[in-house]
Protein backbone atom coordinates (compact mmCIF):
# COMPACT_ATOMS: atom_id res chain seq x y z
CA UNK A 1 0.00 0.00 0.00
CA UNK A 2 1.18 3.53 -0.79
CA UNK A 3 2.19 5.04 2.58
CA UNK A 4 0.93 8.43 1.38
CA UNK A 5 -2.61 7.11 1.89
CA UNK A 6 -2.08 6.91 5.65
CA UNK A 7 -3.90 9.65 7.55
CA UNK A 8 -7.22 11.40 8.07
CA UNK A 9 -9.10 12.50 4.95
CA UNK A 10 -12.21 14.67 4.70
CA UNK A 11 -14.99 14.98 2.13
CA UNK A 12 -17.36 17.92 2.68
CA UNK A 13 -20.33 16.16 1.12
CA UNK A 14 -22.21 14.45 3.99
CA UNK A 15 -19.44 15.48 6.39
CA UNK A 16 -17.52 12.33 5.58
CA UNK A 17 -14.21 11.48 7.26
CA UNK A 18 -11.95 8.64 6.19
CA UNK A 19 -9.18 7.33 8.47
CA UNK A 20 -6.60 4.99 6.91
CA UNK A 21 -4.17 3.14 9.18
CA UNK A 22 -0.69 1.79 8.49
CA UNK A 23 -1.62 -1.81 9.21
CA UNK A 24 -1.70 -5.17 7.45
CA UNK A 25 -4.34 -6.14 6.58
CA UNK A 26 -5.41 -2.62 5.72
CA UNK A 27 -7.70 -1.06 8.31
CA UNK A 28 -10.00 1.92 7.84
CA UNK A 29 -12.59 3.86 9.80
CA UNK A 30 -15.25 6.20 8.40
CA UNK A 31 -17.77 8.67 9.69
CA UNK A 32 -20.81 10.49 8.29
CA UNK A 33 -22.01 13.42 10.35
CA UNK A 34 -25.01 13.62 8.01
CA UNK A 35 -26.38 10.36 9.40
CA UNK A 36 -24.95 10.39 12.91
CA UNK A 37 -22.36 7.64 12.43
CA UNK A 38 -18.83 8.30 13.65
CA UNK A 39 -15.79 6.03 13.41
CA UNK A 40 -17.18 2.76 12.12
CA UNK A 41 -15.37 0.26 9.94
CA UNK A 42 -16.51 -0.46 6.38
CA UNK A 43 -17.88 -3.91 5.50
CA UNK A 44 -14.62 -4.69 3.70
CA UNK A 45 -11.49 -2.96 2.36
CA UNK A 46 -9.40 -4.16 -0.60
CA UNK A 47 -7.28 -3.02 -3.54
CA UNK A 48 -8.44 -3.55 -7.12
CA UNK A 49 -7.36 -2.09 -10.50
CA UNK A 50 -5.07 0.45 -8.79
CA UNK A 51 -7.96 1.70 -6.63
CA UNK A 52 -8.42 1.46 -2.89
CA UNK A 53 -11.92 0.01 -2.56
CA UNK A 54 -14.24 -0.16 0.44
CA UNK A 55 -17.91 -0.96 0.93
CA UNK A 56 -20.61 0.10 3.38
CA UNK A 57 -24.28 -0.83 3.98
CA UNK A 58 -25.96 -4.17 3.45
CA UNK A 59 -26.30 -5.81 0.07
CA UNK A 60 -29.47 -4.02 -1.01
CA UNK A 61 -28.21 -0.47 -0.40
CA UNK A 62 -24.47 -1.08 -0.60
CA UNK A 63 -22.13 1.74 -1.64
CA UNK A 64 -18.85 0.67 -3.21
CA UNK A 65 -16.05 3.28 -3.18
CA UNK A 66 -13.05 3.40 -5.53
CA UNK A 67 -10.37 6.00 -4.74
CA UNK A 68 -6.70 6.63 -5.54
CA UNK A 69 -4.11 9.32 -4.87
CA UNK A 70 -4.15 12.16 -7.42
CA UNK A 71 -2.16 15.35 -6.74
CA UNK A 72 -2.28 14.91 -2.96
CA UNK A 73 -6.02 14.24 -3.03
CA UNK A 74 -7.99 11.03 -2.88
CA UNK A 75 -10.16 10.97 -5.98
CA UNK A 76 -12.49 8.42 -7.52
CA UNK A 77 -16.13 7.45 -7.45
CA UNK A 78 -18.73 5.55 -5.47
CA UNK A 79 -21.40 3.28 -6.90
CA UNK A 80 -24.89 2.76 -5.49
CA UNK A 81 -27.97 1.48 -7.33
CA UNK A 82 -25.89 1.20 -10.51
CA UNK A 83 -25.03 4.92 -10.50
CA UNK A 84 -21.50 6.34 -10.17
CA UNK A 85 -20.91 9.54 -8.19
CA UNK A 86 -17.53 11.36 -8.07
CA UNK A 87 -15.79 11.59 -4.68
CA UNK A 88 -12.93 13.83 -3.54
CA UNK A 89 -11.11 13.72 -0.19
CA UNK A 90 -8.64 16.27 1.19
CA UNK A 91 -5.92 15.26 3.65
CA UNK A 92 -6.43 17.00 7.00
CA UNK A 93 -3.90 15.08 9.12
CA UNK A 94 -1.13 12.54 8.63
CA UNK A 95 -2.35 10.86 11.83
CA UNK A 96 -5.53 8.79 11.43
CA UNK A 97 -8.08 9.00 14.24
CA UNK A 98 -8.78 5.73 16.01
CA UNK A 99 -11.69 6.56 18.30
CA UNK A 100 -14.44 4.01 19.06
CA UNK A 101 -17.78 3.92 17.29
CA UNK A 102 -20.24 6.53 18.56
CA UNK A 103 -23.59 7.85 17.41
CA UNK A 104 -23.94 11.61 17.21
CA UNK A 105 -27.06 13.71 16.57
CA UNK A 106 -28.33 13.84 13.00
CA UNK A 107 -27.60 17.05 11.14
CA UNK A 108 -30.57 19.36 10.61
CA UNK A 109 -29.69 20.07 6.97
CA UNK A 110 -29.43 17.79 3.96
CA UNK A 111 -25.71 17.54 3.05
CA UNK A 112 -24.62 19.85 0.26
CA UNK A 113 -27.80 21.95 0.46
CA UNK A 114 -29.32 24.74 2.52
CA UNK A 115 -32.51 22.70 2.95
CA UNK A 116 -33.65 21.63 6.40
CA UNK A 117 -34.77 18.02 6.52
CA UNK A 118 -38.09 18.87 8.13
CA UNK A 119 -38.77 21.53 5.48
CA UNK A 120 -38.13 19.03 2.68
CA UNK A 121 -40.37 16.46 4.36
CA UNK A 122 -43.16 19.05 4.50
CA UNK A 123 -42.49 20.20 0.94
CA UNK A 124 -42.88 16.64 -0.34
CA UNK A 125 -45.65 15.60 2.03
CA UNK A 126 -48.16 14.64 -0.67
CA UNK A 127 -48.35 11.58 -2.91
CA UNK A 128 -49.74 11.64 -6.43
CA UNK A 129 -51.58 8.28 -6.50
CA UNK A 130 -50.46 7.58 -10.05
CA UNK A 131 -52.14 4.30 -11.07
CA UNK A 132 -49.88 1.27 -11.34
CA UNK A 133 -50.50 -2.44 -11.64
CA UNK A 134 -51.95 -3.80 -8.36
CA UNK A 135 -49.59 -5.27 -5.82
CA UNK A 136 -50.12 -6.36 -2.27
CA UNK A 137 -48.34 -8.32 0.41
CA UNK A 138 -48.39 -12.07 0.96
CA UNK A 139 -47.55 -13.41 4.40
CA UNK A 140 -46.69 -16.97 5.35
CA UNK A 141 -47.96 -17.18 8.94
CA UNK A 142 -47.42 -19.81 11.62
CA UNK A 143 -45.06 -22.73 11.16
CA UNK A 144 -42.63 -24.70 13.31
CA UNK A 145 -40.35 -22.96 15.77
CA UNK A 146 -36.66 -23.26 14.86
CA UNK A 147 -34.84 -25.34 17.49
CA UNK A 148 -32.47 -22.47 18.26
CA UNK A 149 -35.29 -20.50 19.93
CA UNK A 150 -35.38 -22.97 22.84
CA UNK A 151 -31.78 -22.01 23.62
CA UNK A 152 -32.95 -18.46 24.32
CA UNK A 153 -36.08 -19.40 26.26
CA UNK A 154 -38.73 -17.91 23.99
CA UNK A 155 -41.40 -20.15 25.56
CA UNK A 156 -40.82 -18.43 28.91
CA UNK A 157 -41.74 -15.06 27.41
CA UNK A 158 -45.20 -16.19 26.36
CA UNK A 159 -46.13 -18.79 28.96
CA UNK A 160 -48.40 -16.45 30.94
CA UNK A 161 -50.13 -14.59 28.10
CA UNK A 162 -52.83 -15.23 25.52
CA UNK A 163 -50.85 -15.26 22.27
CA UNK A 164 -53.98 -14.28 20.33
CA UNK A 165 -53.89 -10.82 21.96
CA UNK A 166 -51.67 -7.79 21.43
CA UNK A 167 -49.56 -8.91 24.41
CA UNK A 168 -47.67 -11.29 22.15
CA UNK A 169 -46.34 -8.40 20.06
CA UNK A 170 -44.68 -6.68 23.01
CA UNK A 171 -43.39 -9.94 24.46
CA UNK A 172 -41.66 -10.81 21.19
CA UNK A 173 -40.22 -7.30 20.92
CA UNK A 174 -38.84 -7.76 24.44
CA UNK A 175 -37.42 -11.18 23.56
CA UNK A 176 -35.49 -9.81 20.57
CA UNK A 177 -34.15 -6.78 22.44
CA UNK A 178 -33.22 -8.75 25.57
CA UNK A 179 -31.01 -11.12 23.59
CA UNK A 180 -29.80 -9.28 20.49
CA UNK A 181 -28.38 -5.81 20.01
CA UNK A 182 -27.60 -3.31 17.28
CA UNK A 183 -24.35 -2.61 15.45
CA UNK A 184 -24.95 -0.32 12.50
CA UNK A 185 -21.68 -1.18 10.82
CA UNK A 186 -21.73 -4.86 11.74
CA UNK A 187 -23.75 -6.13 8.78
CA UNK A 188 -26.09 -9.11 8.89
CA UNK A 189 -26.18 -12.72 7.84
CA UNK A 190 -26.43 -13.64 4.17
CA UNK A 191 -29.22 -16.05 5.11
CA UNK A 192 -32.53 -14.56 6.18
CA UNK A 193 -33.96 -17.37 8.30
CA UNK A 194 -34.49 -16.83 12.01
CA UNK A 195 -31.68 -19.24 12.86
CA UNK A 196 -29.33 -17.58 10.33
CA UNK A 197 -29.72 -14.16 11.96
CA UNK A 198 -29.35 -15.54 15.49
CA UNK A 199 -26.22 -17.50 14.58
CA UNK A 200 -24.78 -14.36 12.99
CA UNK A 201 -25.39 -12.48 16.24
CA UNK A 202 -23.72 -15.25 18.21
CA UNK A 203 -20.56 -14.75 16.17
CA UNK A 204 -20.69 -10.96 16.34
CA UNK A 205 -20.98 -9.95 19.98
CA UNK A 206 -24.72 -10.62 19.99
CA UNK A 207 -25.40 -7.86 17.46
CA UNK A 208 -26.54 -7.24 13.89
CA UNK A 209 -27.64 -4.17 11.93
CA UNK A 210 -31.13 -2.65 11.97
CA UNK A 211 -32.22 -4.75 8.97
CA UNK A 212 -31.20 -7.96 10.69
CA UNK A 213 -33.08 -7.02 13.87
CA UNK A 214 -36.21 -5.98 11.96
CA UNK A 215 -36.28 -9.13 9.82
CA UNK A 216 -35.79 -11.25 12.94
CA UNK A 217 -38.61 -9.51 14.83
CA UNK A 218 -41.03 -9.64 11.90
CA UNK A 219 -40.26 -13.32 11.25
CA UNK A 220 -40.85 -14.22 14.90
CA UNK A 221 -44.15 -12.32 14.98
CA UNK A 222 -45.34 -14.22 11.90
CA UNK A 223 -44.70 -17.48 13.78
CA UNK A 224 -47.55 -16.33 16.03
CA UNK A 225 -49.76 -15.51 13.03
CA UNK A 226 -49.21 -11.77 13.38
CA UNK A 227 -48.90 -9.89 10.09
CA UNK A 228 -45.54 -8.13 10.27
CA UNK A 229 -43.03 -6.98 7.67
CA UNK A 230 -39.82 -4.98 7.65
CA UNK A 231 -39.86 -1.59 5.93
CA UNK A 232 -36.78 0.30 4.79
CA UNK A 233 -36.99 4.01 5.66
CA UNK A 234 -34.84 6.28 3.49
CA UNK A 235 -33.79 9.94 3.31
CA UNK A 236 -34.16 12.57 0.62
CA UNK A 237 -30.65 12.35 -0.80
CA UNK A 238 -29.33 9.84 -3.31
CA UNK A 239 -26.96 8.17 -2.92
CA UNK A 240 -27.33 7.96 0.84
CA UNK A 241 -24.93 6.57 3.39
CA UNK A 242 -27.54 5.60 5.96
CA UNK A 243 -31.13 4.37 6.10
CA UNK A 244 -33.17 2.67 8.81
CA UNK A 245 -35.27 -0.49 8.94
CA UNK A 246 -38.26 -1.01 11.23
CA UNK A 247 -41.25 -3.34 11.49
CA UNK A 248 -44.75 -2.52 10.26
CA UNK A 249 -47.12 -4.65 12.36
CA UNK A 250 -50.85 -5.31 12.34
CA UNK A 251 -51.58 -6.46 15.87
CA UNK A 252 -54.22 -9.12 16.68
CA UNK A 253 -56.59 -6.33 17.80
CA UNK A 254 -56.38 -4.79 14.32
CA UNK A 255 -54.35 -1.82 15.55
CA UNK A 256 -51.32 -0.82 13.48
CA UNK A 257 -47.96 -0.12 15.12
CA UNK A 258 -44.38 0.67 14.18
CA UNK A 259 -41.85 -1.41 16.11
CA UNK A 260 -38.17 -0.47 16.14
CA UNK A 261 -36.06 -3.27 17.67
CA UNK A 262 -32.90 -1.17 17.33
CA UNK A 263 -34.21 0.93 20.23
CA UNK A 264 -36.83 -1.39 21.83
CA UNK A 265 -39.19 1.30 20.62
CA UNK A 266 -42.76 2.06 19.70
CA UNK A 267 -44.67 5.34 19.83
CA UNK A 268 -48.05 6.54 21.10
CA UNK A 269 -49.90 9.79 20.40
CA UNK A 270 -51.28 12.24 22.96
CA UNK A 271 -54.41 10.07 23.28
CA UNK A 272 -52.38 6.98 24.04
CA UNK A 273 -53.03 5.37 20.66
CA UNK A 274 -50.27 3.41 18.96
CA UNK A 275 -48.59 5.08 15.99
CA UNK A 276 -48.00 3.26 12.72
CA UNK A 277 -45.06 4.08 10.45
CA UNK A 278 -47.43 5.67 7.93
CA UNK A 279 -48.96 7.86 10.63
CA UNK A 280 -45.56 8.68 12.14
CA UNK A 281 -44.60 10.46 8.92
CA UNK A 282 -47.84 12.46 9.01
CA UNK A 283 -47.29 13.44 12.65
CA UNK A 284 -43.69 14.52 12.05
CA UNK A 285 -44.85 16.72 9.16
CA UNK A 286 -47.57 18.24 11.36
CA UNK A 287 -45.10 18.86 14.24
CA UNK A 288 -47.26 16.78 16.58
CA UNK A 289 -45.86 15.25 19.77
CA UNK A 290 -44.98 11.57 19.82
CA UNK A 291 -44.36 9.60 23.01
CA UNK A 292 -41.95 6.65 23.21
CA UNK A 293 -42.53 3.69 25.50
CA UNK A 294 -40.87 4.11 28.89
CA UNK A 295 -38.49 1.17 28.43
CA UNK A 296 -37.15 2.31 25.05
CA UNK A 297 -33.37 1.92 25.05
CA UNK A 298 -30.41 1.51 22.74
CA UNK A 299 -28.54 -1.73 23.47
CA UNK A 300 -29.81 -1.64 27.03
CA UNK A 301 -28.64 1.92 27.63
CA UNK A 302 -30.28 5.30 27.34
CA UNK A 303 -32.72 6.49 24.68
CA UNK A 304 -32.66 10.03 23.26
CA UNK A 305 -36.21 10.75 22.12
CA UNK A 306 -35.38 14.08 20.45
CA UNK A 307 -32.52 12.63 18.45
CA UNK A 308 -34.68 9.70 17.41
CA UNK A 309 -37.39 12.09 16.25
CA UNK A 310 -34.82 13.92 14.11
CA UNK A 311 -33.50 10.60 12.83
CA UNK A 312 -36.98 9.58 11.70
CA UNK A 313 -37.59 13.00 10.14
CA UNK A 314 -34.56 12.19 8.01
CA UNK A 315 -35.62 8.63 7.28
CA UNK A 316 -39.35 8.90 6.59
CA UNK A 317 -38.94 10.68 3.29
CA UNK A 318 -39.40 7.49 1.20
CA UNK A 319 -40.06 3.85 1.97
CA UNK A 320 -39.27 0.49 0.43
CA UNK A 321 -40.87 -2.91 0.99
CA UNK A 322 -41.36 -6.29 -0.60
CA UNK A 323 -44.55 -8.13 -1.46
CA UNK A 324 -43.75 -11.58 -0.02
CA UNK A 325 -42.77 -12.31 3.59
CA UNK A 326 -41.75 -15.77 4.69
CA UNK A 327 -39.12 -17.01 7.12
CA UNK A 328 -35.93 -17.10 5.08
CA UNK A 329 -37.11 -14.74 2.35
CA UNK A 330 -35.83 -11.19 2.22
CA UNK A 331 -38.68 -10.63 -0.28
CA UNK A 332 -36.41 -9.03 -2.88
CA UNK A 333 -36.35 -12.17 -5.02
CA UNK A 334 -40.03 -11.57 -5.75
CA UNK A 335 -40.46 -7.82 -6.07
CA UNK A 336 -39.63 -4.61 -4.25
CA UNK A 337 -41.62 -1.38 -4.38
CA UNK A 338 -40.53 2.07 -3.22
CA UNK A 339 -43.01 4.77 -2.21
CA UNK A 340 -41.99 8.16 -3.62
CA UNK A 341 -43.60 11.56 -2.85
CA UNK A 342 -45.18 13.58 -5.63
CA UNK A 343 -42.78 15.76 -7.63
CA UNK A 344 -39.70 14.17 -6.04
CA UNK A 345 -36.89 14.55 -8.64
CA UNK A 346 -36.06 11.08 -10.00
CA UNK A 347 -34.34 11.82 -13.33
CA UNK A 348 -30.90 10.84 -12.01
CA UNK A 349 -31.99 7.46 -10.65
CA UNK A 350 -30.93 4.29 -12.40
CA UNK A 351 -33.68 2.74 -14.56
CA UNK A 352 -33.66 -0.45 -12.48
CA UNK A 353 -34.52 1.62 -9.40
CA UNK A 354 -37.17 3.70 -11.19
CA UNK A 355 -39.06 0.53 -12.07
CA UNK A 356 -39.68 0.01 -8.36
CA UNK A 357 -41.16 3.48 -7.77
CA UNK A 358 -44.82 3.76 -6.77
CA UNK A 359 -46.77 6.89 -5.80
CA UNK A 360 -50.00 5.65 -4.20
CA UNK A 361 -49.59 5.57 -0.43
CA UNK A 362 -52.93 3.79 0.10
CA UNK A 363 -51.83 0.82 -2.01
CA UNK A 364 -48.33 0.81 -0.53
CA UNK A 365 -49.49 0.64 3.09
CA UNK A 366 -52.06 -2.11 2.61
CA UNK A 367 -51.24 -5.03 4.88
Amino acid sequence: MDKRLIGKWYKEDRGETLNIFDETPLRMKMSFTSSGHYNFEPNCVYEKDNYLCYEINDETYRIVYHVKLVDNQLEGYCTQFGKDTPVYYTLVSSEPEDKPYVFIPVEEYVPGTKEKRIDLLKKYAAYSRIPKEPYGTEYVLGGEWPDILSKYGLAEYIKDIDVSTDDVVFKILGFVCDHFGHNGSGGMSSGRKIEDIIKFCEKNDGKTNCRGLAILLASLLRLFSVKARHITCMPYEDPFDDCHVVVDCLMPSGKRIMLDPTSRLFYRDSDGEYISLERLREMLIADKPIFPNQDASYNGGSFDSENNRNYMIKNTFRFSRGIYYKNGSDDLAVRRVELIPADYPVENFHDSVKREFVYDEVEFWKM
